[in-house]
């Protein structure tokens, strides 16, 4: 016979049950949080340390210079004059950094941060990550604009080839809705007719001579709209100058 405290009982029992299956459930989502976390750790520090490695290795190399100049300037002997080494870069990756930056520009607010294309969530100068929609190894369509988006590191690492391809599936798609919905309708479908026609080895190459003074006048009104920072870089000063080279 059921009376008020059985009935009590039974709806306490059951909640209690819940409340055990809920802190399994989400003690597992809070693992896999923290294993994502912890990726995006491993792949910052790894960029930092490549940096910090390239930075050693071009101070190294001046250091020695200077101390040779040093000693032969004890020894009565005029300096030696080095000159500056220009930076061994092929002509598409050289467009493709600009056509990054732009990219950077144009969705970064006035705090140096932007919402990730595929999750949404709002991140910080260093959380960015200047994904390809399509790879960059597919160098006839890497300089479109809108094959290049601001992404999060997390988002980034899932489409590599070693995450589940379900999900690499899931956020290529939601990245797909949001350019349509960033510039207009249809440009998923042109970014992907676009790859399927560059592989036809009737393709044009780009022409960078054309290509780079519009990168580069684009850049400029960009950092017009970031009056509160200076401009990293000179470009058109560097391609004056590496086109004369090349």
């Amino acid at each position: 016979m059921k009376t008020k405290e059985s009935i009590q009982l039974k709806w306490d029992k059951k909640f209690k049950e819940l409340e055990i299956k809920a802190d399994y459930k989400y003690s597992i989502l809070f693992k896999n949080k923290v294993a994502k976390a912890n990726k995006s750790l491993e792949y910052e520090k790894e960029k930092l340390e490549k940096k910090k490695r390239s930075y050693l290795k071009k101070k190294e190399e001046e250091y020695k210079r200077k101390c040779l100049n040093e000693i032969r300037v004890m020894e009565w002997r005029p300096k030696r004059e080095y000159k500056t080494e220009w930076p061994k870069i092929k002509p598409i990756q050289f467009a493709m950094e600009l056509a990054q930056e732009n990219s950077r520009l144009r969705d970064s607010d006035e705090n140096w941060s932007g919402r990730c294309i595929s999750c949404g969530r709002l991140c910080t100068w260093g959380e960015h990550a200047w994904w390809h929609r399509y790879s960059r190894k597919f160098q006839k369509i890497c300089l479109e604009e809108e094959n290049i988006n601001l992404q999060c590191h997390n988002c980034n690492l899932i489409t590599g080839p070693l995450w589940n391809p379900e999900l690499k599936l899931k956020t290529n798609a939601e990245y797909d809705r949001k350019i349509d919905l960033k510039f207009w309708e249809g440009t998923s479908a042109k970014l992907a007719k676009k790859l399927h026609v560059s592989l036809s080895p009737k393709w044009k190459k780009y022409d960078l001579k054309k290509i780079m003074p519009k990168l580069i006048e684009k850049n400029e009104k960009l950092w017009a709209t970031k009056n509160f920072y200076a401009p990293r870089r000179k470009w058109r000063a560097i391609w004056t100058e590496y086109d004369k080279r090349h």
